[in-house]
């Protein structure tokens, strides 16, 4: 097997195995894992490829240790864990125990047990401060190792996590402001000042509102700040804020000390007037509303503990409006390209209807059913039916390249011979080549080979590659065409030229749609440009790769892949 095929094959096998249009996908699909103890992916086993296919199309943030030497792959969800630094970039195919060394005293056990016992694992909120972002980092994570095994051994650790930062620190503030209402709610009992000096220093807006028309008594710099840094020690709710009279805010509060029943809420809006001119604006607060008690326990005011969101709402109100935009964005473009292979199919469609009707006439007139026809005029009919195929040809390959476009092409997969196709294809594209005089070679396969394909499209696909590099061969120059099974899995059907060659900066470029990369060479028989690409997109579809290896006056080698039987 040539060394291109071989790197072809890998590739190949990258594509199957690192799946998806995500970043760890591409960096996977890029990444040289032969510099490591996995070695090439064509070497990999069928459980590591399995697991890594799933970590890879996970949503869930996902992490691998495979082997002795703990090798590391994750998925997009676990990356932003690793921060903005390096980290992310180093991460990929490092060796855990070299990589972790931050936090190795405490997982490298657990990791071990695991290995060791079999036994997975399950930590909740586990406490793993971490170097990210250019500093130590405070980080809660909860996750479960498991074992995978490969032929009844334990050969890595999948982790299956969830950093909970956000939840513990949200979780540790709010504790601390039930913490702050309790001590409030105690020291009321004993001492209205030391109460206040505790509202004072608390790091979140509170106030205390007395009696039956909720008079200010405590209202510490946080609160004062909130409400425009007014000081409403002294007055009643309504006479700082007259616009909340009869709302739903006021309302609440008498609820609350006519019930003694708690009250909070998480985005709740309130409208009132911040500066005390007489204009009110919106304001979103996280709050709670508990009824302070005497000694006796009957309520005697409500304790106000506030945090203002109003940032972060809006906040979340633009990221809605920017997501919403941005599926209407894609809807329009599905639309247009929709659009675009219905228009495309429809005038191939319309088009075919006259040129069918112009080579009908013409070859009425060459029979002679309109009177006798001279050698000139005969010359001249079937320079039009040549153009008319010519065209027809054009429409016919606009038209394929809109099905598949469109998702409207079926494959019918069956176990082909694939010396068969071969022999097929060369007999007719030989005398193409015998016209050009070339040296066209077709070398049999190492051994019988069978892919799993559709027949007629494989058929396609190879007539396309050999007239191409019949096309783009001078005379005298030499077209081969080679299979072989490559691995277990994949067969390999190569078509090698002496052409012209590609520029290396063009090499991707030839597949894409309408591109011809030096029309100077094909004005002999010119062409749509599709050919390529509709080639590729069906051995994509029939689950293999169409790749190109090509140097500039040297020649170019396609190599066409395929699942094996």
């Amino acid at each position: 097997m040539p060394t291109s095929a071989m790197r072809t094959s890998d590739a190949g096998i990258r594509d199957e195995v690192f799946v998806g249009s995500g970043e760890m996908a591409a960096r996977c699909r890029e990444f040289d894992w032969a510099s490591t103890a996995l070695g090439p992916v064509s070497s990999w086993s069928p459980s590591l490829r399995t697991t890594v296919s799933i970590l890879l199309e996970s949503r869930n943030p996902m992490f691998l240790w495979w082997g002795p030497e703990l090798v590391q792959i994750y998925n997009d969800a676990y990356g932003p864990s690793l921060g903005m630094g390096d980290r992310h970039s180093r991460a990929l195919g490092a060796k855990g125990r070299e990589f972790w060394t931050d936090i190795w005293s405490t997982i490298g056990p657990q990791i071990e047990q695991v290995m060791s016992t079999g036994e997975p694992t399950w930590h909740e909120d586990q406490y793993l401060p971490i170097e990210r972002n250019g500093r130590l980092e405070d980080v809660w994570w909860t996750y479960g190792y498991s074992p995978v095994r490969e032929n009844g051994a334990i050969a890595g650790v999948l982790v299956v996590c969830q950093e909970t930062t956000a939840r513990v620190t949200m979780m540790t503030e709010r504790e601390l402001l039930l913490a702050a209402e309790r001590t409030a709610r105690a020291e009321a009992d004993a001492a209205r000042e030391t109460l206040s000096e505790v509202f004072t220093q608390a790091p979140v807006a509170i106030a205390v509102l007395d009696g039956r028309d909720l008079r200010f008594t405590v209202a510490n710099a946080k609160y004062c700040q909130i409400i425009g840094n007014r000081d409403p020690v002294g007055f009643t709710l309504l006479e700082v804020f007259p616009d909340l009279g009869g709302s739903e805010i006021e309302a609440v509060l008498r609820r609350v000390y006519e019930s003694g029943i708690p009250f909070a809420a998480s985005d709740l809006l309130v409208k009132f007037d911040v500066t005390g001119v007489g204009a009110t604006s919106d304001h979103y607060f996280d709050l709670v509303y508990h009824p302070l008690r005497t000694g006796s326990g009957a309520v005697s005011g409500v304790v106000a503990v506030l945090i203002e969101v109003t940032e972060r709402r809006a906040m979340l109100v633009e990221r809605e409006r920017l997501l919403a935009e941005a599926e209407r964005a894609c809807a329009d473009a599905e639309m247009a390209n929709r659009a675009k292979s219905e228009f495309l199919t429809v005038m191939s469609h319309e088009l075919r209807t006259p040129l069918n009707a112009i080579v009908g006439h013409a070859q009425l007139i060459e029979l002679g059913v309109y009177g006798p026809v001279t050698q000139e005029q005969l010359a001249a009919l079937d320079r039009i039916q040549r153009s008319q195929r010519h065209l027809l040809g054009l429409i016919n390959g606009v038209l394929n390249y809109a099905k598949i476009d469109a998702g409207a092409v079926l494959y019918y997969l069956t176990d082909v011979h694939v010396e068969e196709v071969l022999a097929t294809c060369e007999a007719l594209t030989a005398p193409q080549a015998r016209t050009k005089q070339l040296d066209f070679r077709y070398l049999r396969c190492d051994s019988p080979l069978t892919a799993r394909a559709d027949s007629e499209k494989l058929q396609q696909i190879l007539l396309n590659l050999f007239s191409n590099a019949i096309k783009f061969t001078e005379p005298g120059g030499r077209v081969t065409a080679h299979c072989a099974l490559v691995g277990d899995s994949q067969v390999a059907i190569q078509v090698t030229d002496t052409g012209c060659g590609i520029p290396a900066d063009q090499l991707e470029r030839v597949f894409e749609p309408f591109v011809q990369i030096d029309t100077r060479l094909t004005r002999a028989s010119e062409g749509t440009g599709l050919g390529l690409a509709i080639s590729r997109e069906l051995a994509r579809g029939m689950g293999g790769e169409l790749m190109a290896e090509s140097e500039l006056g040297v020649g170019s080698t396609f190599t066409l892949t395929l699942p094996a039987k």
